[in-house]
């Protein structure tokens, strides 16, 4: 059996997310075919309508994940933290990219070439079930934050991004002209519902930085099914 392991570099992977999920000697597998790729704040991933050329783990770092729309703007739709794979989608079909990946920090990547993973895939084709898994998290991903966009109120929408962006201490690095543009809403309508959150004290603000003072409160908000 491969006994390849990640070093303390790859930390965040090993722990978090899709990778870090599936059987050892698939994760030694994957540690193989790859490796670490710095991306600093503001420069691109791809871009939508680039060739693919790998799929990416983010081991350290943000990145903001948005799609096309009409007469070439682009709409943010989520904020990538650690553990978050992208790039699979245009794995079988060869496609060009659909979505355009930015970082948000500075980040450090770990990156497969389609190349090695293709060929790697011919020998053992029973990996493509855990590639198979990525595509299903991936796909859920997107489903659950269209359906938040459809459904829920102002306050739980907001209260859900900033659960889910936050690092393990709690704290979200973004200012809230970044946050509003993630969450979908007008600067109003998101500053309304930021503020509900610090006059109850569950959250604390700076320039640049958030952080949830109180989990459970936050967790409260993000189901309240009134505007």
């Amino acid at each position: 059996m491969n006994s390849f392991k990640p070093d303390e570099h790859l930390a965040n992977l090993a722990a978090l997310g899709w990778l870090s999920k599936q059987p050892a000697d698939f994760q030694s597998r994957m540690w193989e075919l790859g490796r670490l790729t710095p991306l600093r704040r503001g420069r691109r991933l791809y871009t939508a309508g680039d060739d693919p050329d790998a799929l990416y783990g983010l081991n350290e770092g943000l990145l903001d994940i948005a799609i096309p729309m009409l007469r070439g703007e682009e709409c943010v739709v989520h904020r990538a933290t650690p553990g978050f794979w992208i790039g699979d989608g245009a794995l079988l079909p060869g496609a060009p990219r659909t979505l355009s990946v930015e970082a948000a920090t500075d980040c450090v990547l770990f990156r497969i070439a389609f190349s090695d993973l293709r060929r790697h895939l011919s020998r053992t084709p029973g990996d493509w079930e855990y590639l198979h898994r990525l595509a299903t998290i991936n796909g859920t991903l997107a489903v659950r934050i269209l359906s938040e966009v459809l459904s829920l109120s102002p306050r739980a929408r907001v209260a859900r991004l900033l659960l889910r962006v936050s690092s393990p201490e709690d704290t979200v690095d973004s200012t809230h002209e970044e946050l509003g543009r993630l969450a979908g809403m007008s600067r109003a309508t998101f500053r309304r519902s930021l503020s509900r959150l610090i006059a109850s004290g569950a959250i604390q603000t700076s320039y640049g930085v958030l952080r949830i003072v109180d989990r459970s409160a936050v967790e409260r908000e993000a189901n309240v099914d009134e505007s």
